[in-house]
């Protein structure tokens, strides 16, 4: 049996630092373990062996918050571009590319949209999302690249020139309680599933990836930590629109793409006057 007498606040302290910077131990891990050594003390107590509680201050360690979701750079997003560009199915492929970048939607929502969805004008446009996350409605603006991108894919099938004031004028008008053709088709006719789309993706992803010039843990969500990325940097601090546009029910969730990235504070630190030495 140990000796009762061991259990001393500095002893349980040290016992917490071991755990804290052990392998492999996660923050729940060692918080787990140390409310279970505050109660076997606190039985301790109330049983007489031991006459005060040693883990009474013995807190639990912190929680780091979460970095920011780590998006595409300038470089990597016009490499993802221009490998779209050259595919097998090039107008679909751009089109669905810049869409998910330009409006920073999920691919679910995106896989669900009708051409009278969208409201698409030579100057401006935009984008009902109908089923969101949690059956949540929202509308998000269409920029000139993404209009420019729809306009190319979708002018074969309205039957005229790929141009924006051609595709405008040809769009499907909102049609209240009616439902069309699927804006994104699939080769037997069919809505392209977001299955189809993330495989569309990953493969290339892949393709540019294989050259070193885009990370191979892309994924279509990396678009959509992008558009937030790159939306903070031009408008810093603006959460509230940021979560309008990206359909979030809370700020919290938000919040994370106001955080630094791993690759931003290595660099902050790299700057720090204290380093002497330069890569």
């Amino acid at each position: 049996m140990p000796d009762l007498s061991d259990l001393t606040p500095i002893a349980l302290l040290g016992y917490r630092n071991d755990l804290q910077h052990g392998r492999a131990k996660s923050t729940s891990t060692v918080n787990t373990r140390l409310a279970g050594l505050r109660s076997f003390c606190g039985w301790l107590v109330e049983q007489g062996p031991l006459p005060a509680d040693p883990a009474s201050r013995l807190r639990s360690i912190g929680r780091q918050g979460p970095l920011a979701p780590k998006g595409l750079t300038d470089k990597q997003v016009n490499a993802l571009l221009r490998e779209a560009s050259r595919s097998r199915h090039l107008a679909r492929d751009y089109a669905l590319v810049q869409v998910l970048l330009q409006t920073g939607m999920r691919i679910g929502e995106c896989a669900a949209l009708d051409y009278e969805d969208i409201s698409f004008g030579e100057r401006g446009g935009s984008v009902d999302i109908r089923a969101g996350k949690g059956n949540k409605a929202r509308s998000v603006p269409l920029n000139a690249s993404a209009r420019q991108a729809l306009a190319e894919y979708a002018a074969p099938t309205l039957g005229v020139g790929q141009t924006v004031p051609a595709v405008a004028k040809s769009w499907p008008k909102r049609r209240s309680g009616v439902r069309g053709t699927p804006l994104w088709g699939s080769q037997k006719g069919g809505r392209l599933s977001a299955q189809a789309m993330r495989r569309v993706i990953d493969c290339l992803v892949r393709d540019c990836s294989a050259r070193g010039l885009v990370p191979p843990d892309a994924s279509a969500h990396t678009l959509r930590h992008t558009f937030a990325m790159f939306y903070l940097k031009d408008n810093p601090g603006d959460l509230v629109g940021l979560a309008t546009l990206l359909g979030h029910s809370s700020l919290d969730t938000t919040r994370i793409y106001g955080q630094p990235t791993a690759e931003m504070l290595a660099s902050r630190v790299d700057r720090l006057s204290l380093n002497a030495y330069t890569e």
